[in-house]
């Protein structure tokens, strides 16, 4: 499969998963990330809370922080004796385009801002945008520098 269809692929999922099935946008992002991207055996509930930017508190994002941890899985460190660098590196690349894209990673003000751009869930275009810079991330950040 090439990437550009892998990236389809998994976008789509997560789409369905959000638009279709109806798990929230983290739940969504996680799936598409775990169970598809990674092919763990996992469940939802593991980030349910994550939802409306925690609990709908409207703080960061929470398909945004899922999406960390799908990077976390990637570059994290397996011992205390690794430096944690490569994984900030990544993690910063992909902060930095989503802020770029929305100019925060609140979930209050990208779904205002979605809102006023788009008469759709203002999540459906974020998950995509997220899924995206997450595989764009992973894909162009195979040894990052310490």
């Amino acid at each position: 499969m090439t990437q550009a269809k892998a990236k389809t692929t998994l976008t789509n999922k997560a789409l369905q998963y959000f638009n279709t099935d109806g798990w929230n946008c983290a739940e969504s992002v996680y799936l598409a990330i775990f169970q598809e991207y990674y092919k763990q055996n996992i469940t939802p509930k593991t980030v349910s809370a994550f939802g409306g930017g925690i609990a709908h508190a409207g703080g960061t994002c929470g398909a945004i922080n899922v999406a960390i941890m799908g990077i976390s899985q990637k570059y994290g460190r397996t011992t205390p004796k690794q430096p944690i660098t490569p994984t900030q590196h990544a993690t910063i690349k992909f902060l930095n385009t989503i802020i770029d894209q929305y100019g925060s990673l609140n979930c209050t003000k990208i779904k205002q801002q979605q809102t006023q751009s788009t008469n759709q869930n203002p999540c459906t275009p974020l998950i995509r945008i997220i899924i995206e810079t997450f595989l764009k991330t992973i894909e162009n950040n195979q040894k990052p520098t310490t």
